[in-house]
């Protein structure tokens, strides 16, 4: 895919129906767009933190069940298979909430140069220089959850499962979630989990209707 090519501020107004030159209430219209969607980003960042907490304590629940629970047959499995949803769902959960922080600053820094044109300088002004970001907090607290899941991951693979992987008597039930764990972190890192913003081929179809 082509890489972007990088616009001037000017550029960016001109193209945007020649924005200086519009009208008051046209300027209004373009602005709220641009709040609007920094609201929905915003609101939809949110839904998500909850279901993959959700996703989180569902997870550790299993895992603590499991562990404290006697030792049987297929105990160490299912630690492993608990341990497998916790990362995967933490690694996605960290991935996500820098995903969508991006997207919100971009239309916070969107906000910041057409306020100049409509209400003024009112959403970059600050009453304090520094102060705590609840998103970014968030995206700690997910980084903890994947670090820790990983810390488990690797354990549990020195300790119960890693010889079984070279021997000539693999264990599929170890090989199967292992491979889609690493399958999953290669795709999000380096494959289909990442956004590219550039040049792109859009495709129409339109399908013929019979009137009778």
């Amino acid at each position: 895919m082509t890489e972007p090519k990088r616009i001037s501020k000017r550029k960016f107004l001109k193209e945007l129906n020649d924005f200086k030159n519009l009208t008051q209430k046209e300027k209004s219209e373009i602005f709220q767009l641009a709040w609007d969607s920094r609201k929905f980003e915003i609101e939809l960042y949110w839904k998500r933190a909850g279901y993959f907490w959700a996703f989180q304590a569902l997870a550790i629940a299993g895992y603590f069940t499991i562990s404290s629970s006697n030792d049987y047959q297929e105990k160490v499995y299912h630690e492993f298979y608990s341990i497998c949803l916790g990362l995967i769902t933490a690694l996605g959960w960290y991935l996500i909430n820098k995903g969508s922080k991006s997207w919100q600053r971009h239309w916070e820094k969107i906000i910041d140069i057409l306020e100049d044109y409509t209400i003024g300088k009112l959403y970059k002004t600050g009453t304090t220089p520094t102060t705590f970001s609840v998103s970014k907090i968030n995206e700690l607290i997910s980084l903890f959850f994947t670090l820790s899941w990983s810390f488990l991951f690797l354990n549990q693979l020195i300790e119960n499962h890693l010889a079984s992987c070279w021997s000539s008597d693999m264990d599929l039930k170890i090989i199967v979630p292992l491979t889609m764990v690493l399958l999953f972190v290669y795709s999000a890192f380096w494959g289909k989990g990442r956004g590219r913003f550039g040049k792109r081929t859009i495709k129409f179809y339109r399908r013929k209707i019979k009137l009778n």
